[in-house]
């Protein structure tokens, strides 16, 4: 197993790749929610914009940030580094879906705003 620097390169790379990359995910995912249950959160203005002034920089902080801490603590191989940020920011992108991805207040046309394609088995 290859051991890891921390504070490197390598670690900064994959923060931004893993991290940016589940962030814009996670955007993509709550703006295709939104468009299956017509949701309108943001009343004039269009929830496109919303998500991206909004929830994409509130993801990206999320994101960055947990990856970095699971990353260092996580252990000594890089294997076990990314394998603990990957469930990390799982749970917590699940968090904010659920929160934001699912909102109450606005009312669509789904139950509970979750859009049919949603599988069951993971609660929001």
């Amino acid at each position: 197993m290859a051991l890891i620097p921390k504070g490197g390169k390598v670690e900064s790379f994959l923060t931004i790749v893993v991290g940016g990359g589940s962030a814009f995910g996670l955007v993509v995912l709550t703006s295709r929610s939104w468009k299956a249950c017509h949701v309108d959160v943001a009343g004039p203005m269009a929830n496109g914009l919303t998500l991206l002034f909004l929830g994409l920089p509130l993801a990206l902080i999320v994101n960055l940030v947990l990856f970095t801490i699971a990353y260092r603590y996580a252990g000594k191989t890089l294997f076990m580094g990314l394998i603990a940020a990957a469930i990390a920011i799982a749970i917590a992108d699940l968090a904010l879906y659920s929160w934001q991805g699912t909102p109450a207040a606005s009312p669509g046309i789904c139950p509970g705003n979750v859009p049919p394609w949603w599988p069951v088995w993971i609660p929001t």
